[in-house]
């Protein structure tokens, strides 16, 4: 071996073992989950192992998780392994590991348990001498219960005869959540079996597969399975044998489809047996096909003959045919025993039978398609004792073939690639057998993938012209070794451009036997070179303001005398104008009334081609270029073009100066709040030039600040308000020049200065518009006074003594005077007795909408004049006693929806006294009129007494309460509730919080639930006292009123405390999981309930949510990708648990607690926030071992093959030492002689060496 094979060798043992270094790493697999499985039917688990080292013999451990509980369940090297609850059935047996390699096993359970679901885990313990990889995995077991149920539903024996039919029906259901499929099997065991055999299966994809020895009766349809309904399963067996004897029965078995896509068996059931007695007659009948030849060809007629022999009665034959791709035969004609034929296929295909037996099938024209097994099929009819006809049948088949008639056709073309009006030959070569031949020349577009014919040479010599007949020549040609057809195309065009192809058929007696197609063959038909040359006009034109100017553009040379020309005037990017082949002039797209105006184009000379500019302006400037494209004729009297030439003249035109510029000019302008504001802006120089146009900004700037845009208006038409200003400004522009802004309403807050500034655009040559000039007007100072209040209201006092209880009276509310005309009015009305707090009984808002606060009658609102509204109390009674007054508000609008109050004035005095006709009775009750005080706690509950002492007990007298609440914010007092005498209750405010009670006659109680601080306040209720009258109606006869209790809600104390203990986590191991965990130690009420959030990151920074537990128990989880598993143990105890985590999941993790409060059914109030401790959660990434295996193998590449090549130099210095020393001595004797190897010394055993 030489130095560099041995070099070589160590290369490749380095390179072996860096390899086996860096890539050698233990993987544990489990059967992926999760898995479902039935109860009290056998289960496995497959688990195993690769990259490992050390023994090839691996050993395996299995644990289930249970409720948070790891359960050893078995071992391969601990027979004691098993905790108790698995010990007794993995001595029994019934749980055991089944090795299939030395690394890989399967757990097995002979019949599972419902408790045998969990979480089963696989580990290997460590071979490998270091920790490298993964040494468990898990997966999921789910066990549900057997729902699977097969029945038979007929006799327990059927006896029939040979021939007769025989159903039998299975009934299997199921009623499993999961998806699950269910196969159904009918079985036949005989008395020699010594296994049931399968007759025919449903499998789980619902494929009928019959069984062996069943396959020939099941393709002739006499063996089938057919579904009834969901449940019902029928095997028809039609014309039974002998051999169907036996014990039949019915099994079904349930597939579930695990994560890895395989199907898995999980229960099966077994119906009930049927014993089946089949009773035959013995038949003599046999048949034999013959045939003169085994093949025939295509074309000819095929004869077959069935020779039937051992037959007493009538005959009925069934011919089939089975191709080479079929699995199974298919009917082609048959024969009654009537002599009735039964054709199938359409064709002429004819059968016969002979007296003697025979039996004839006759195929005319036979095709290559008919080639393949055929089979007759013979029955014998046999008349029975009791007149139905008994049929026996036999079979033969034979092998035949047909020969197909082979062409070859091929197309190929002189001059494929042409030029308009040249020769093209298309040539389609034949090869075959001498028969009569057709050809169909198609041909199809370039862009097109419809073949169409163009023309037809049949076999007998005709031509049929397509649509196109013109410039076609076609030919044939009989030759030795084919035919050949031609095809000239005389005088080719662009529109014969694209694909031909020949298709040729063969003829027997005058029919089509086979079609060919050739290949297709592209023919391309291109322009000629064009030959068109323009004169070159000069470069460039000068001109002024509003003068003429003409362009011209001439044809030097064309391509052939009978040349048309198009031409094109183009501006930049822009057409003008445009001159087709018949010399119609047309504008450009953008072309417009002024344009048609000013253009002009002519045709000077034959092909001269003159460009008018009347009145020419400096957005005419700039290039101007003709284009000319040239149009031939092609043979067919089609014109195309050819490539487009152009030459191109600048213009240069002659600008003006701008006169454009604003009014400089400052003014100042005052006005009241309320008066319209109108600023004009004047532009002068904005003449009638169509192609000048002007954009303006209006600015506001207030108290010497920046200036603030409230419109501005584009030259396009386009006009922008300020977000906050729109609906507030009005833009117009009446005049030219002139540029108005008007504030219909204005505001204290408008006044400040106001100016605008325009800019000058033109329409240049290219159809951009280009910034000329600019300006800015002078400023406007706008001061705007707010209105002073002017608002009175008549306040003369008045008397009413009311007798007429029916007549009611009028509460009228007059205003003197008011602060604008524009102003709106909001009217209350109240009433009260002396030195007491009026209660508002009726209020008309500024918008229209009126609301009565007296729900025992209905109170009228009139409004006669804009200064004069009026209330009307109809059918009074002794309780509407009291004075009466209106209280009005002037409001005016500053801005949409923003209103300002202007200001406020109150009537006189309506005093109203009730004169009744009656004498008022004794007192017969009196009230409790001592004030109270009451502390409550923010969220607790406080109770109401309003006690009724009644002197004398009277069933003609009954009581009307109301209760009344003045807020500490108001002086005005609020109905919540009224009790009325006929016993309606109705809640007038917090009707969700109050509770009303009557213990007793003369007891009143109202419960405040949930008490928040705006409870504050004064309570007392007022007493009517009605009575009932000799005319059947209760008539009120009093009123009196409690003492006043005074209620001050406290704000609750926070006493909110969550656990804050600081965690650090530590996890080297994945997959993994940890909990966060939120422990509330104390709280503030009883009555609060807890929102739970959690987040990651730092408190000081900014955390990421991660999930809520919401106080009404809904979860938000804001990772869908993540699962995230809520807990809680306890009431005030709660956990997250973060499954499946991943080095990006590192971080400090916490939670916070907000205390909510119920202040009413549907609103909450935070009381107090708490946060617990952080978790800190760190992972070791498996990479840095990798990592540091990598360096290793990486110095172990480089070290290797550094120490193999030191000790190869040392060896080979050893060799050529060696030698050196064998030649010096080989003149001397030695006792060590190379030549003579020394022989071991044999001894016997245990003898010694001598």
């Amino acid at each position: 071996m030489s130095v560099v094979q041995v070099w070589l060798l160590f290369l490749c043992l380095t390179g072996l073992l860096q390899w086996d270094v860096c890539s050698s790493q233990r993987v544990v697999q489990i059967q992926k989950g999760p898995l479902y499985r039935v109860k009290g039917f056998p289960m496995s688990i497959s688990c195993s192992v690769s990259g490992f080292k050390g023994s090839s013999m691996q050993e395996f451990q299995f644990h289930v998780k249970q409720d948070a509980r790891d359960v050893k369940m078995i071992s391969t090297d601990d027979s004691n392994f098993a905790y108790a609850v698995f010990s007794s059935r993995v001595q029994n047996k019934e749980i055991a590991i089944e090795r299939v390699t030395g690394s890989s096993v399967l757990l097995k359970i002979n019949s599972v348990e419902m408790n045998d679901a969990g979480v089963y885990n696989c580990h290997t313990p460590n071979t490998d001498g270091e920790f490298l990889g993964t040494y468990d995995a898990e997966t999921t077991l789910n066990v549900i219960e057997d729902t699977l149920v097969a029945s038979y539903s007929g006799s327990a024996s059927v006896s029939a005869s040979e021939g007769d039919s025989l159903p039998l029906h299975c009934h299997v259901s199921t009623q499993t959540l999961q998806h699950t499929h269910v196969s159904v099997s009918w079985f036949l065991q005989g008395k020699e079996d010594t296994n049931p055999r399968p007759i025919i299966s449903l499998d789980r994809d619902l494929t009928v597969r019959p069984g062996a020895g069943f396959e020939e009766r099941y393709r002739s349809g006499l063996i089938r399975m057919d579904k009834v309904d969901d449940t019902t399963f029928r095997l028809m067996m039609l014309e039974v044998r002998r051999s169907d004897s036996g014990n039949i029965f019915c099994r079904a078995i349930q597939w579930i489809q695990d994560p890895d896509h395989l199907w898995t068996q999980i229960a099966h059931k077994t119906t009930t047996q049927c014993n089946v007695s089949i009773t035959a007659d013995e038949s003599k009948l046999s048949a034999v096909m013959l045939m003169e030849k085994d093949h025939v060809t295509e074309g000819e007629r095929l004869r077959v003959l069935c020779s039937v022999s051992g037959f007493t009665g009538p005959l009925s034959v069934s011919w089939q045919h089975k191709t080479d791709s079929e699995d199974s035969f298919s009917d082609i004609i048959g024969l009654t025993h009537d002599g009735v034929m039964d054709e199938t296929q359409g064709r002429d295909i004819q059968t016969f039978r002979y007296s003697d037996g025979n039996i004839t099938l006759d195929i005319n024209d036979v095709m290559t398609s008919d080639a393949g097994q055929y089979r007759c099929i013979v029955t014998e009819w046999i008349l029975q004792n009791n007149g139905m006809m008994k049929k026996a049948d036999t079979q033969s088949q034979k092998d035949i073939s047909v020969k197909a008639i082979d062409l070859q056709v091929t197309l190929k073309g002189r001059g494929a690639n042409a030029v308009e009006d040249s020769l093209v030959v298309l040539i389609c070569a034949v090869k075959g057998p001498k028969t009569p031949l057709s050809v169909n020349w198609m041909f199809t577009p370039s862009l097109s993938s419809t073949w169409r014919k163009i023309v037809v040479l049949n076999h007998m010599g005709e031509i049929t012209w397509g649509s196109e007949q013109r410039n076609y020549q076609p030919s044939v040609q009989i030759e030795t070794s084919g035919v050949n057809f031609a095809l000239k195309i005389v005088r080719s065009s662009r529109r014969q451009q694209g694909n031909y192809m020949c298709q040729v058929n063969t003829y027997q007696k005058n029919t089509q036997k086979t079609s060919k197609n050739s290949n297709p063959l592209a023919v391309t038909v291109g322009k000629p070179v064009s030959k068109l040359s323009l004169s070159r006009p000069r470069s460039s034109l000068e001109s002024t303001i509003n003068a003429d100017v003409k362009m011209e553009c001439s044809v030097a040379k064309a391509t052939t005398n009978t040349s048309r020309f198009k031409l094109s005037w183009m501006f930049g990017s822009q057409m003008l104008l445009t001159m087709d082949t018949d010399a119609v002039v047309r504008f450009g797209p953008a072309a417009g009334l002024e344009m048609e105006q000013r253009f002009r184009m002519e045709k000077s000379e034959k092909q001269t081609f003159m460009l008018s500019v009347h009145q020419v302006r400096t957005s005419d400037s700039g290039e101007y270029r003709c284009e000319v494209e040239e149009w031939l004729q092609d043979p067919l009297g089609d014109w195309y073009p050819l490539e487009k030439k152009s030459v191109s003249t600048t213009l240069h035109i002659k600008d003006k100066g701008s006169d454009f510029r604003m009014n400089k000019a400052n003014t100042e302008l005052k006005v009241k709040e309320g008066v319209p504001l109108t600023l004009k802006c004047l532009v002068d120089g904005v003449g009638s030039d169509s192609t000048l146009r002007v954009s303006l900004s209006w600015f506001f700037n207030q108290n010497q600040s920046s200036s603030v845009p409230l419109l501005t208006y584009s030259f396009d038409g386009r006009l922008k308000y300020n977000d906050n200003d729109e609906g507030r400004f009005h833009f117009s522009s009446s005049e030219v020049g002139s540029f108005l802004l008007i504030i219909p309403r204005s505001i204290q807050e408008d006044s400040g200065s106001y100016y605008c500034q325009a800019h000058q655009y033109q329409l240049d040559c290219k159809g951009q518009w280009t910034h000329k000039a600019s300006d800015t007007s002078g400023s406007t100072v706008v001061s705007v006074h707010p209105l002073d209040s002017k608002l009175r209201v008549q306040k003369e006092n008045r008397s009413l003594n009311v007798k007429n209880l029916q007549a009611g009276f009028t509460v009228d509310c007059l205003i003197d005077t008011r602060s604008s005309d524009v102003s709106v009015f909001e009217v209350t009305w109240s009433r009260g007795l002396k030195d007491e707090r009026a209660i508002i009984i009726f209020n008309a808002s500024r918008d229209g909408t009126l609301h009565s606060y007296a729900s025992d009658k209905d109170l009228l609102f009139g409004h006669p004049s804009a200064t004069h509204f009026k209330l009307t109390v109809p059918n009074i009674h002794p309780g509407d006693v009291g004075l009466y007054r209106c209280h009005v508000v002037e409001w005016i609008q500053t801005a949409p929806n923003h209103w300002r109050r202007i200001g406020e004035d109150a009537s006189g005095e309506l005093s109203v006294l009730v004169e009744r006709e009656d004498k008022q009775k004794e007192i017969t009750f009196t009230m409790n009129k001592t004030d109270k005080h009451l502390d409550i706690t923010e969220g607790d509950s406080f109770e109401l007494a309003c006690s009724l002492n009644v002197i004398k007990e009277d069933p003609t007298l009954r009581y009307t309460l109301h209760w009344v609440f003045i807020s500490l914010k108001s002086n005005i007092g609020i109905s919540l509730l009224e009790y009325l005498n006929d016993g309606l209750l109705e809640y007038k405010h917090r009707q969700d919080r109050l509770r009303f009670s009557r213990p007793s006659l003369g007891a009143f109680r109202l419960a405040v639930l949930n008490s928040d601080r705006e409870d504050d306040g004064q309570y007392h209720c007022m007493i009517d006292q009605y009575q009932l009258n000799c005319n059947g109606t209760w008539k009120q006869m009093t009123s009196d009123k409690s003492g006043v209790t005074t209620v001050n809600v406290q704000n609750i104390e926070s006493k909110l405390h969550v656990q804050k203990q600081n965690q650090m986590l530590n996890i080297t191991k994945l997959p993994a999981e940890f909990s966060i965990n939120c422990e509330i130690k104390s709280w503030s009420s009883n009555k609060t309930a807890f929102e739970v959030t959690w987040f990651k990151g730092h408190k000081q920074d900014k955390p990421i949510r991660i999930f809520t537990a919401k106080r009404d128990g809904t979860l938000d989880s804001a990772f869908s990708e993540k699962i995230l598993v809520f807990g809680r143990p306890r009431v005030r105890y709660y956990t997250l648990t973060m499954k499946n985590i991943n080095p990006a999941d590192m971080g400090q993790y916490y939670c916070q607690v907000d205390e909510l409060l119920p202040t009413s059914a549907t609103t909450w109030k935070n009381v107090a926030s708490d946060q617990s401790g952080e978790i800190s959660v760190h992972i070791h990434i498996k990479g840095e071992t990798e990592k540091q295996m990598d360096s290793l193998g990486t110095s172990l590449g480089f070290l290797i093959p550094l120490i193999c090549f030191l000790v190869l130099i040392i060896v080979v210095l050893l060799i050529r030492e060696h030698k050196r020393n064998s030649d010096l001595k080989k003149k001397k004797e030695c006792l060590w002689a190379e030549s003579n190897p020394l022989n071991p010394v044999k001894t016997d055993a245990g003898g010694d060496q001598p």
